[in-house]
């Protein structure tokens, strides 16, 4: 399941912007995805579905949930998430499809206030032909903006990353499975300690060679792969675990661990090296992975791919960047991509982010968090500071929120001007 949020009396609230930029640097910015992606509401939205958590395989399929922003590890966090806020400010439709596709998925899903990413919908939903669900099962009230809905307690509103390669050129024929094994290609030689963080239960496993472990990946709709044979067996993710970084594999203790042979737990007498990286597949040790990336199964937006790490007494201490090949990134460059059609949605009030407005400084940011009945004295209590248009002109939201951020108040409302 998904993070839950905290709710807030029904105004507007006072947060600070802490951490944001840290936040979002590790898997880059909402400007480096419009860059690579164009606008930020290119998402489809797909209906809201029933049960989500029991329509089979819905909550193994989503198994990623962002969270909160934790430094110490970015691995799931949230970018954009506001560390200052009573509730969260963040969770718009626009703002979880935004950091599934931060993650590298094609699938967002919001149920009563959670977001999880997934690559797959579960086969209940696709034998429905995605067809809408009855919208009052999707009622919940979004944390991040109250005119907009997240979601119902047990239904999921889904939205699709039309940048991916077309869901009927994904059925898995296998011819179409064949291509998508095809298009793996060596990225490089990380150590990559932490993994990749997909928390599905099915992306780590052993089976007998390194291409049934590209078939399974590319089964699961996975771009990236490593392998190895000593015991910690085959893995496939969409985007990096914090900590790690690229090596140089000719300079590691033990040169060559980079390409062994993905059978030498069965022939330990195979030695490092044997495995030649550039037709591969091959397997690493240890914490070091030859690294295997497939545009086919990316959109139009690539989360980071560390560059080489420089170590200080063992410890990462910074990046050296290095330059990807369009050729190993996305979007796909075989099979054709969604587009935006039938369910999709170029724009619209499904995934409107919700708008905000400054304080007096610049730390300081009040969200819109909807509009309520024109009696104030339901929304707030009487007791507080009330401020009438005549004490500051021009009366805009703008004005207010600087005079009640000025009088320490984290909350505001405007009625009748």
């Amino acid at each position: 399941m998904g993070w839950r949020v905290r709710t807030a009396p029904a105004v507007l609230a006072a947060v600070g912007l802490v951490s944001l930029v840290n936040a979002q640097a590790y898997y880059g910015t909402v400007a480096a995805e419009l860059a690579q992606c164009g606008s930020p509401e290119n998402f489809g939205y797909l209906g809201c579905f029933n049960n989500f958590l029991a329509a089979g395989q819905g909550s193994t399929l989503f198994s990623f949930s962002p969270q909160a922003y934790d430094p110490n590890n970015p691995s799931r966090s949230f970018p954009g998430w506001d560390p200052g806020s009573d509730y969260n400010s963040t969770v718009t439709p626009l703002s979880c499809a935004r950091v599934c596709r931060g993650f590298g998925y094609r699938y967002a899903a919001l149920r009563d206030n959670n977001c999880n990413c997934g690559m797959q919908l579960p086969v209940a939903y696709l034998a429905t032909g995605l067809s809408l669900q009855p919208s009052a099962d999707c009622n919940v009230q979004c944390a991040g903006d109250s005119s907009q809905t997240c979601g119902g307690g047990s239904a999921a509103q889904i939205y699709v990353d039309p940048t991916f390669i077309d869901a009927s050129s994904f059925s898995l024929t296998a011819a179409v499975l064949d291509i998508l094994v095809s298009a793996y290609r060596y990225l490089g030689c990380f150590d990559a300690a932490n993994g990749f963080p997909t928390q599905d239960p099915r992306a780590k496993f052993v089976v007998a060679s390194m291409t049934l472990c590209l078939r399974t990946c590319a089964g699961f709709g996975y771009p990236l792969v490593y392998g190895s044979p000593t015991g910690s067996g085959f893995a496939c993710g969409s985007a990096f675990g914090s900590g790690s970084y690229r090596v140089h594999p000719e300079l590691l203790a033990t040169p060559g661990v980079c390409n062994t042979t993905c059978t030498a737990e069965a022939n330990p007498q195979l030695p490092n090296g044997d495995c030649d990286i550039t037709t591969g597949p091959c397997c690493g040790q240890g914490n070091n992975y030859p690294i295997y990336i497939n545009s086919e199964l990316m959109g139009c937006y690539t989360p980071q791919i560390p560059g080489y790490g420089v170590l200080s007494d063992g410890v990462l201490v910074s990046y050296e960047c290095v330059d990807i090949p369009a050729s190993l990134i996305g979007p796909p460059h075989s099979l054709p991509t969604l587009g935006l059609q039938n369910l999709l949605l170029s724009t619209g009030a499904a995934l409107i982010h919700p708008v905000s407005v400054p304080g007096s400084t610049a730390a300081k940011t009040y969200y819109v968090y909807g509009c309520y009945g024109s009696d104030i004295n339901t929304v707030f209590n009487t007791d507080l500071f009330t401020v009438t248009a005549e004490l500051f002109k021009p009366a805009t939201l703008e004005t207010c929120a600087i005079q009640c951020d000025e009088s320490g108040y984290s909350f505001f409302g405007v009625v009748n001007g």
